[in-house]
């Protein structure tokens, strides 16, 4: 049916002259309303019934030269099968050749960028292949040789360095491009080399000879969520939308190809692998124009009797399509390109109702336009401060904590030194104040960690009794000032050992009492425990001054205060709901708030936890002391890389009075220097030094270790430093355990102590193990 159709338009500007002023008349005289346009077409229904007799016919031929051309396709893709796979040998072979080669290694081991590079492009010249480059073990290029330019994103190259080997498709500045990755072994992994080819129109070009059909091949690569990363042939939306819908449809046992029917075209879908989480297919199409072609004389007949009918309704239709439909596929394509954001004016012609129509589509157009960039530009500004927030808050949580340590660290010493009983409470304010502003400090990071998704949950068994008390126990002396009573009471049921997030839990409670405390003048303060339908419900109820009903929703918010004044009086910055809300979402639990102004406050919050039986606790380890050796032993040897000079006087002031033989360096070259000569029992890293980091310097130790057959030496990382990923690199370089500044003293000597004695196990057992 479409071919006559499309054709009208082309015989009426052939006939145009003839007819125009026909033309003109019958728009004068019998088109000023719908119901004569209507009239004049209908007068055409007797062409539609002889197109349509003869279209059945022309489709019963054409579908029987599409079940032939399905035919060819599926073997041309059997042919394609076996030339991607010759390819993809002949990357892997030359690949393999690079890999194992003895000074190409060397020079990776070594990180010679320039020998890396040399090799790269001499090979890549000799295989004729587009890029050549070697990807490290941390996901970074160390050298390349490319003919485009282009280097790959960070998706592709952390995909090609969590595998052993990668091969598949990956996507460079919009050209698809067919790669294959080898490990390269020095003897250990250290890094990928990588080959590449472009997928692009010479490449299409070369397929095309192959085929023994003049099949129109493509490369078409889409992301994980659909949208079109790279298509080497024009792709249109219908091709578009069938690979899309082919590739998410796919078993991963059966479908390897698929042939489709394209509107006017037969293609068979190829899927490809990918280095990353794209999807790509290679689209072999066929028009079936070619296939029909010997039947060209039947369809020229149908188009001689269509046009008989055709040129008696011609000036009819063209003058409804000038007057309502064209104006109407006019808005809906402008409203299409307004949907998509794109300039959606029409132009407006005459003074009719559809006029009229226009101009009110052009007018709401251009309100929506400037919205969007308004509102464009205010999602911009907002992302920018977000991101400079987050910075900030990065950059101020190192910068804070160092001076911090500072006072923290040194309070602590003297506040062992004292003897004055006057100089050892100046010293505990000290430390109270120094304490009070890194939990300020942490609540703000905190925040920042939730809106930014890195907060992360670490269950643990805990007795239930002694993290309540715990919670609570910084605000008794608060309240027995204050004349409160302070009460806490367990259901019989749910005392015992549980599994979930202590520490968190107890900063949830924690939050939660201080309010109360706060802004409780006179009464009572109770927390209450019980079982909840998923876990445990905590209840904490005040007799307090309450919050107004137009607060309720409001109090959940960072930064929200309800009495500015009264928050003078108590202090804090309005972010323990906050925290709260979100850490009880995290843990999947629900909180909710019941006030009444003058009447008091109860806080609820329901967390999923888990019942341990007391079989299955784990005993909870007492709080350690400084670590000793024995009294005929030599001390204790302890290596500690700092290079701030005020947290070098709080190691020397914490450790040397309890007789350890501490040895002082001040980055991690000299660290590993001083390793070589001495003989240490234990290690404590910095993280951030010059010349070479802690977890560089580690990472030598540990390399030093293994070639001389010794014993790891605990090495525990103590830095301002400890996001989660953060932790996670330390642990994987081999670094014992982690110590966060500020120092504390009593964490500190814990962390020691429990490192040497598991050092000590792993020698005793290794000793059990040679006898």
């Amino acid at each position: 049916m479409s071919p006559p159709l499309n054709l009208d338009a082309s015989v009426v500007r052939a006939l145009g002259g003839r007819l125009g002023g026909a033309v003109r008349r019958v728009r004068t005289l019998q088109f000023d309303h719908l119901r004569t346009k209507l009239t004049v077409l209908f007068v055409g229904l007797f062409v539609a019934i002889l197109v349509l007799i003869l279209s059945s016919v022309y489709a019963a031929v054409a579908r029987n030269a599409e079940r032939i051309v399905r035919g060819e396709l599926a073997a041309s893709g059997l042919v394609f099968d076996r030339i991607w796979a010759l390819r993809s040998q002949e990357l892997g072979s030359g690949a393999s050749v690079m890999a194992h080669d003895f000074g190409f290694r060397a020079a990776v081991a070594t990180q010679d960028a320039a020998t890396i590079q040399s090799a790269l492009t001499n090979l890549r010249a000799r295989l004729g292949i587009d890029e050549a480059f070697v990807v490290g073990l941390d996901g970074q290029v160390l050298a390349d040789s490319s003919a485009t330019g282009l280097r790959p994103g960070p998706e592709v190259l952390n995909a090609i360095a969590s595998q052993d080997e990668a091969r598949g498709v990956f996507v460079m500045g919009g050209t698809p491009f067919e790669a294959v990755s080898e490990p390269i072994m020095t003897p250990v992994l250290s890094g990928w080399v990588v080959f590449a080819v472009r997928l692009d129109q010479r490449e299409m070009t070369a397929l095309r000879q192959l085929s023994a059909i003049p099949l129109q091949p493509g490369v078409l690569v889409v992301s994980g969520q659909g949208a079109l990363k790279a298509d080497t042939n024009g792709v249109t939306a219908l091709e578009r939308e069938a690979v899309l819908r082919f590739l998410g449809g796919r078993q991963s046992a059966t479908a390897q190809q698929g042939v489709v029917r394209l509107g006017p075209s037969v293609a068979v879908i190829k899927p490809l692998a990918t280095m990353a989480d794209d999807k790509a297919a290679l689209l072999l199409s066929y028009p079936l124009a070619q296939a029909l072609k010997p039947y060209d004389w039947l369809l020229g007949a149908m188009l001689i009797l269509g046009l008989l009918g055709l040129g008696l309704i011609a000036a009819g239709s063209w003058a409804l399509a000038q007057n309502v439909t064209r104006p109407i596929l006019a808005l809906r394509d402008a409203a299409e390109r307004l949907q998509r954001g794109e300039d959606a004016s029409v132009e407006v012609e005459g003074t009719d109702e559809i006029a009229a129509l226009e101009r009110s589509f052009n007018t709401m157009a251009q309100t929506i336009r400037e919205r969007e960039r308004d509102l464009k530009a205010s999602t911009e500004r907002a992302e920018l401060a977000s991101r400079a927030k987050s910075e900030f808050l990065s950059n101020m949580s190192h910068e804070i904590r160092t001076p911090l340590n500072g006072i923290l660290g040194m309070a602590q010493v003297m506040s062992r030194q004292a003897t004055d009983p006057e100089h050892r409470q100046r010293l505990d304010v000290i430390r109270d104040s120094g304490e009070a502003l890194l939990g300020v400090l942490n609540s703000i990071l905190d925040i920042s960690k939730i809106e930014a998704g890195t907060l992360e949950i670490e269950l643990q068994d805990f007795d239930l009794a002694t993290m309540v008390e715990a919670a609570c126990a910084p605000y008794a002396t608060l309240a027995a000032e204050a004349g409160l009573s302070l009460t806490i009471e367990l259901a019989a049921d749910v005392a015992g050992p549980w599994r979930g997030d202590r520490l968190r839990l107890r900063q949830i409670l924690g939050n939660i009492v201080s309010n109360a405390v706060k802004f409780t003048p006179a009464g009572s303060v109770k927390v209450a425990v019980g079982r909840g339908a998923a876990g445990l419900v905590f209840a904490v109820t005040d007799t307090g001054v309450g919050i107004p009903a137009a607060y309720l929703d409001w109090v959940f918010e960072s930064f929200a205060q309800v009495d500015g004044s009264a928050t003078r009086r108590t202090g804090g910055v309005g972010v323990g709901l906050s925290i709260s809300r979100d850490l009880v979402g995290l843990m999947g639990g629900t909180i909710q708030i019941q006030s009444r102004e003058g009447e008091g406050t109860v806080v609820t919050f329901e967390v999923p936890l888990e019942a341990k039986p007391l079989a299955e606790a784990r005993p909870i380890a007492p709080e350690a002391s400084a670590p000793e050796a024995a009294a005929d032993a030599r001390p204790l040897r302890i290596l500690a890389a700092e290079d701030n000079k005020t947290n070098q006087m709080i190691l020397t002031a914490l450790l040397e009075p309890l007789g350890l033989d501490l040895t002082l360096v001040e980055n991690g070259r000299e660290a590993v220097e001083a390793f070589a000569r001495g003989d240490f029992d234990l290690v404590l890293m910095d993280i951030q030094m010059p010349e070479m980091t802690g977890v560089e310097a580690t990472v030598a130790i540990r390399r030093a270790e293994a070639g001389q057959s010794r014993a790891p030496i605990p090495i525990l990382a103590v830095t301002a430093n400890v996001m989660s990923h953060q932790v996670a690199e330390y642990r994987e370089v081999g670094m014992s355990d982690v110590i966060a500044k500020p120092i504390e003293a009593g964490k500190l000597f814990e962390a020691m102590e429990a490192a040497l004695d598991a050092a000590e196990a792993a020698q005793a057992g290794s000793a059990s193990a040679v006898a």
